[in-house]
């Protein structure tokens, strides 16, 4: 049996993108994701990886469960942001948006991953649109005030 997979120009910029050149750390991160997602095909959905602020790198495990994902990082989950296998792929616009609102949350102190909770911890309420993702991952909502925001 072959793969045939479809390649395209990832560096290509949604016509919402505004940040120019992605950076590494958000490289890294769509390539983690983008791995399970094709790699494990449906069997992937739903599972979780975890991939560092720093840099986006990530220990290339998929987890069953946030929870799973946050006990794995060993005291040190405040440092990374955990997200959800979806039944889509992810492009480099979408992992650079999801980054800096992880990292922007980081900076602002509130913490997603809590090793205790049940569910691993809170999660960010994705945005349907992508003016209502950009919006929150630049602190500008409506009728929500996010930490940042002061």
């Amino acid at each position: 049996m072959h793969c045939r997979c479809i390649v395209t120009d990832q560096n290509q910029h949604e016509p919402w993108c505004h940040f120019g050149k992605h950076s590494d750390a958000a490289k890294r991160v769509w390539e983690t994701y983008n791995m399970h997602r094709l790699f494990n095909a449906d069997d992937g959905v739903g599972k979780w990886i975890a991939c560092a602020l720093e840099d986006g790198s990530s220990d290339n495990t998929l987890y069953d469960s946030k929870y799973s994902a946050v006990r794995h990082q060993k005291n040190n989950e405040a440092n990374y942001t955990f997200i959800k296998i979806a039944p889509t792929t992810m492009r480099q616009c979408e992992a650079e948006v999801m980054l800096k609102t992880a990292r922007n949350l980081h900076k602002a102190g509130l913490r997603l991953a809590d090793p205790d909770h049940k569910h691993g911890g809170m999660d960010v309420i994705k945005r349907l649109a992508v003016e209502d993702q950009l919006a929150q991952m630049r602190g500008r909502n409506t009728n929500l005030i996010m930490p940042w925001e002061g």
